[in-house]
């Protein structure tokens, strides 16, 4: 009886341990939802899965929403939240040179995160860029991390020049800001024909830089593997960063399959992810 006791003694404090280490940290993700508009909220199949993605992360950095009257987000952020609000969401202007334009966002959890001031679009003066990087900071709830994130999706034919120019960005949002921590992420089309990837470690050094997707991740659905999709970070973030990261393979979920749906129904690209401290932020 006296070892029964203090084996349920031992189950309640490492569960008990479990939670209070799972409350220091926080999930990032970057999901390019590819062609993201009215054909593919009508779904409901697929924007359940979509939904139930998202569901997955605290905040998410969202890229090629392309709907004109907009409400293909706002119907995304219904089935978010169809179980009670939990995520607010923060899009931006439609933007590209051509009529297929698209939007960027953030969808994140009310009770572990806020934004911080204004959003901000990267003021394209001499238009390098295809979707001008869409900037917000953020701050935890709970805690004392905050940071700057900017949101890109390349032009794959302009991956070079535009990836080129991101640590440009990237000292522009920290002094915008005021915040030494700034996280770039989205879809690079950082790798294949598009993007050497050897010009990476030039154009983000690693003794200035942290990089939380490598050149070897699979970030695409295609059979190729190409990591086309980053996360790169000021080399203020390495204390926030707990070293998790990973690729959100959605293709092996059970329930795509019980629906019928192919992966590419959801997305040409599977979801990036980073885990973070909320507890180790020092600047």
């Amino acid at each position: 009886m006296r070892k029964a006791k203090h084996l349920f003694l031992l189950i309640c404090f490492l569960f008990t341990a479990f939670l209070v280490a799972a409350q220091d940290r926080v999930s990032i993700a970057s999901f390019n939802l590819q062609i993201f508009g009215q054909s593919k909220v009508s779904k409901v199949d697929v924007l359940g899965e979509i939904a139930s993605i998202i569901r997955q992360f605290d905040l998410v950095a969202i890229q090629e929403i392309r709907n004109k009257d907009e409400t293909a987000i706002l119907t995304l952020m219904n089935a978010v939240n169809a179980e009670g609000r939990e995520y607010s969401f923060i899009v931006g202007p439609r933007l590209g040179r051509t009529n297929s334009k698209e939007q960027y966002a953030y969808i994140y959890r009310e009770s572990v995160f806020k934004s911080v001031g204004e959003p901000t679009t990267w003021l394209d003066d001499g238009d390098l860029f295809e979707r001008e990087p869409f900037l917000c900071k953020f701050q935890t709830v709970e805690g004392n991390l905050d940071f700057v994130l900017v949101n890109i999706h390349t032009k794959p034919e302009d991956a070079g020049t535009e990836i080129g120019l991101l640590s440009n960005v990237m000292a522009y949002a920290s002094q915008t800001y005021e915040e030494p921590d700034v996280l770039c992420l989205g879809d690079w089309n950082a790798d294949g024909s598009y993007y050497d990837e050897a010009e990476y470690s030039v154009l983000f050094p690693m003794d200035q830089y942290i990089w939380i997707i490598p050149n070897d991740a699979d970030t695409t659905v295609a059979e190729k593997s190409n990591a086309y999709d980053r996360m790169a970070g000021t080399m203020t973030m390495k204390e926030d960063w707990t070293g998790d990261w990973g690729v959100l393979r959605f293709d092996q979920f059970p329930s795509v399959a019980v629906k019928g749906l192919k992966p590419k129904d959801i997305s040409d690209h599977f979801p990036i992810w980073a885990v973070l401290y909320t507890t180790k932020d020092t600047d």
